[in-house]
């Protein structure tokens, strides 16, 4: 965990002349695309038609998917005739069913996923109410400790832990409007959620996720010590540098 002074994280809107040139922006990158895609359909289209005989040519010419000659790439999708885009709605609806199930069935070395995600035993041990509100990526616990509101997100190999402001403290800053403010407290890398450093743990998650927002609650109301010499830097409450103590608040 890197001890980091708070950070608060409040969204500005965008001015109407900002959203003006976003938007223009964007239709001038969409229409630079379908002219792109617009000249390399033909050559697509023959492409796709000297590979493996597919269901609906055109949606494979109109498909994003690598799997469609360009060339071809024929260990995935079966060079295509396998892809996504040659289901009807009625195929793709229960591909979508039957994944989905074989995801909430999914756990680490068959364990089930319910259980290796349940938070219970953990929270009541810590003192916190917390559950995981988002499995993949990211992955977020959401909770609320000594009653405040956090969240912990983890993506690509990275955290960040996040707390609500003191506006509304009790908050779940992770529903909060994004022009409401929060407060980043502290991150880290994912290792420091793995169990013997190789398996990530929910229960490992959870526990760094309530010491980030103790030791930031700690800090934030300390009063601090006065240095008693030149070699005495650091706080001996709280663990803040001294020489700049007032940058690990966030209250006013």
């Amino acid at each position: 965990m890197v001890a980091e002074p708070p950070r608060v994280r409040r969204f500005t809107p965008p001015s109407r002349d900002e959203v003006a040139a976003s938007r223009l922006e964007a239709e001038q990158m969409r229409r630079a695309r379908d002219v792109a895609a617009a000249a390399l359909a033909p050559a697509k289209r023959a492409a796709v038609a000297s590979g493996p005989a597919v269901r609906d040519l055109e949606a494979a010419v109109a498909c994003v998917c690598s799997c469609h000659p360009r060339p071809a790439q024929s260990d995935l999708h079966a060079g295509g005739v396998s892809c996504s885009c040659q289901l009807t709605p009625t195929e793709r609806a229960a591909a979508w069913e039957a994944f989905t199930q074989s995801v909430g069935a999914w756990g680490d070395d068959g364990i089930d996923a319910d259980a290796a995600f349940d938070l219970t035993a953990t929270a009541a041990e810590l003192g916190v109410s917390a559950s995981v509100i988002v499995h993949g990526a990211p992955f977020v616990i959401s909770g609320t400790c000594d009653g405040r509101g956090f969240y912990l997100r983890e993506r690509g190999g990275t955290w960040r832990v996040t707390i609500a402001s003191d506006d509304d403290p009790s908050a779940d800053p992770w529903t909060l409007d994004i022009e409401q403010q929060t407060v980043d407290i502290a991150t880290g890398s994912e290792d420091e959620l793995c169990e013997d450093g190789a398996r990530f743990s929910p229960q490992r998650a959870l526990r760094v996720a309530v010491e980030a927002v103790r030791n930031a609650l700690l800090r934030d109301s300390c009063a601090h010590e006065s240095p008693l010499d030149d070699l005495h830097r650091f706080c001996r409450r709280c663990g803040v540098p001294l020489a700049d103590a007032d940058r690990w608040r966030w209250s006013s």
